[in-house]
């Protein structure tokens, strides 16, 4: 039996499948994020575990270790593992008076915390994750120095995420999708310095680097979330914030 010579026709088809799959690919890790792509693997990887000697880690060989870049995500069909943290924040959605858009926050919105303590992130709606205010992902830096650019990935309503919050000072974070909307908190650890206790738009970064975008800013900017007013209250609640504060702007500042 002879084979079927291939065709130039066949050649262009197999080159052209080629080059699709490869820009699939790389518009799928574009939207992911690099972060978000290795912290999904690592939930993905089952037992074959892969670890960083320069990331600072918490944990034993008999429980999960939070990482200082991925922390540990815990999906919702997960029953076998359990987690002991120190604090918990939900990621919320709720109605927006006279807006049919509704409110996205962080519940508390800010949050005193003890250095070495663990907060636990749970996904009471979906799709949200905790993201960095961190020079590697373009923001100016809202939080201690040498803390690495940590980030989740995505998550669906159940999922939790744990983060352990070693270095003293203001840590500010976004949901990003929803960052526009004011999905944003702040959490102090000890006290209230470093680069996180700066006000919104003085925070160390380069020419390029952007503070926190549409209503995320404001919400950041609230009296109610200034470090030393979070230190004193231990937890700040959305409802605690003015209504000014949250009003659902545009990116750059402008009212929706």
């Amino acid at each position: 039996m002879t084979s079927k010579p291939s065709t130039s026709l066949d050649t262009d088809h197999a080159a052209t499948s080629t080059v699709t799959t490869e820009r699939n690919r790389r518009r799928f890790l574009a939207a992911l994020g690099a972060g978000s792509a290795v912290a999904i693997a690592g939930c993905l990887g089952g037992d074959e575990t892969t670890s960083d000697p320069d990331a600072d880690t918490n944990g034993t060989a008999d429980e999960p270790v939070i990482d200082s870049r991925f922390g540990y995500t815990l999906l919702a069909d997960d029953e076998e593992t359990t987690i002991d943290a120190d604090h918990t924040v939900q990621l919320v959605i709720g109605p927006r008076d006279g807006s049919p858009v509704p409110e996205f926050y962080f519940e508390p919105t800010g949050l005193f915390v003890n250095p070495g303590d663990t907060v636990e992130f749970v996904m009471a709606t979906p799709h949200h994750n905790v993201n960095a205010y961190h020079p590697a992902f373009g923001y100016e830096q809202r939080v201690p120095d040498d803390v690495p650019a940590f980030s989740s990935p995505i998550l669906a309503e159940g999922d939790s995420w744990f983060y352990t919050f070693e270095a003293e000072g203001g840590y500010d974070f976004t949901c990003a999708p929803h960052e526009t909307y004011g999905m944003a908190g702040r959490i102090v650890v000890g006290s209230a310095t470093g680069p996180g206790a700066t006000p919104i738009g003085e925070a160390p970064g380069d020419e390029e680097a952007r503070s926190p975008d549409g209503t995320a800013g404001t919400v950041l900017a609230d009296p109610a979330l200034e470090g030393e007013a979070i230190v004193e209250a231990e937890a700040v609640v959305w409802a605690d914030l003015a209504v000014e504060s949250k009003q659902l702007l545009q990116g750059g500042g402008h009212e929706a």
